[in-house]
């Protein structure tokens, strides 16, 4: 099975209410291929000379796919903008900023390609069972990026004040998304942690180099440095770790339902550090755990049964509930809300097609909406996913 062989065999479309309406704000609809959204919005801020904090969007969308999404831009140009990899289409005038509580959901249209007659035999029997009963809404992969070889989390060491261990994970450990000049700047730092003097002196220019410069003069004040990591990518840290210990709430929830996993549609799927189960259950077996909290000691007034859930998830790091926080810098923060534990797809439809690029093999072309923080890869495995062979040949990311 392959997934994501050409970025058109994964389009996101991002549904919002928001129309033009007056105000100060440009909206526009960006849409890009092959490039994050981060990298896009870097360009038109460069474009049009624009401060950081004046551009807005509700989400990431995917680098490997074809995207749709809105923006704004705080008196923004009235035209639209176009780059070889994304366009911006100038929409009218709004008076806030665009942001996540503005997006309804995700519309995707996505090819998986290399099916033989069984495999879409198989997606088929699954789709009707999602439709019936939705998918675990697990975070997956993308969500834990910043996640190197050793699967540790940078805001695990950060939440136990080991300072020098965040750091050394945020700058110095290798990530299978390092490029060749971003895995030879981490090896000088792996090869020669705590020569700060050497390693400044071997260091390009960059975010990691201006940290090691503080280090060259206060070399054992950690706390201090990690504090001068980017205070987004230190977001980013939090996101993982969280959506981590969540991930595992809800495994240990499904596994409460059914101990022994004895289901004929069970499997699990491995994600981030964790192996999860994935089944396909009735309302009565999913009635007790229809939300969980977003973990952390922000979590007030939580019952026992949900509290022993989030002390026996984050068991697993070394720590409980209420440890579970930041002490320095402040200007970060873990997230607080419920998240949905099942998600049933809107207007889910599946087509077969003989495979124009795999000689004598099929393909499927599925198209379904979802609610935003949903990951379309997840219901992607919850349809292909087979309890004796859970590994899918990609070119592209994993699916």
């Amino acid at each position: 099975m392959k997934l994501k062989c050409v970025p058109e065999d994964f389009v996101v479309t991002e549904v919002s209410g928001r129309e033009p309406a007056g105000g100060v704000f440009g909206l526009y609809r960006l849409k890009k291929t092959s490039i994050g959204t981060l990298e896009a919005m870097h360009a038109v801020q460069r474009s049009w000379n624009l401060s950081p904090k004046s551009l807005s969007h509700g989400g990431l969308k995917d680098r490997h796919a074809v995207t749709s999404q809105f923006v704004t831009v705080r008196n923004g140009p009235r035209s639209d903008f176009t780059h070889e990899l994304f366009s911006l289409t100038y929409l009218g005038q709004t008076d806030s900023v665009f942001g996540a509580a503005d997006i309804i959901g995700n519309r995707f249209e996505i090819v998986v390609r290399s099916l033989s007659d069984s495999d879409c035999r198989h997606i088929q029997m699954r789709s009707l069972l999602v439709r019936a009963t939705g998918f675990p809404n697990y975070f997956d992969d993308q969500r834990f990026g910043s996640m190197g070889a050793s699967k540790e989390f940078i805001a695990a060491r950060w939440c136990l004040k080991d300072y020098e261990r965040a750091l050394w994970l945020a700058l110095a450990e290798h990530n299978r998304h390092d490029n060749g000049s971003e895995r030879a700047q981490k090896t000088i730092l792996r090869d020669q942690w705590g020569k700060w003097e050497e390693c400044k002196q071997q260091l390009d220019r960059s975010h990691r180099r201006s940290i090691v410069t503080y280090l060259v003069d206060h070399p054992t004040k950690f706390r201090k440095a990690f504090a001068l990591v980017n205070e987004n990518l230190r977001g980013l840290y939090l996101s993982a770790f969280q959506s981590a210990v969540w991930n595992r709430m809800l495994a240990k929830a499904i596994c409460t339902h059914n101990p022994s996993s004895i289901d004929a549609h069970g499997f699990s799927v491995e994600v981030g550090d964790c192996s999860l189960p994935f089944r396909f259950m009735s309302e009565e077996e999913t009635s007790r755990w229809k939300e969980l909290p977003l973990p952390s000691a922000r979590c007030k007034g939580l019952d026992a049964d949900i509290r022993n859930l989030c002390n026996e998830a984050i068991s697993y790091y070394g720590m409980q509930l209420d440890q579970m926080k930041l002490s320095f810098p402040r200007d970060r923060w873990f997230s607080r809300g419920l998240r949905r534990t099942l998600i049933v797809p809107t207007d889910l439809q599946l087509t077969e097609a003989v495979d124009e690029r795999y000689q004598g093999r099929r393909k499927a072309s599925l198209s379904f909406t979802l609610p935003r923080g949903c990951y379309a890869t997840m219901l992607i495995k919850s349809l292909t996913a087979h309890q004796d062979d859970q590994e899918a040949e990609t070119e592209g990311d994993s699916v």
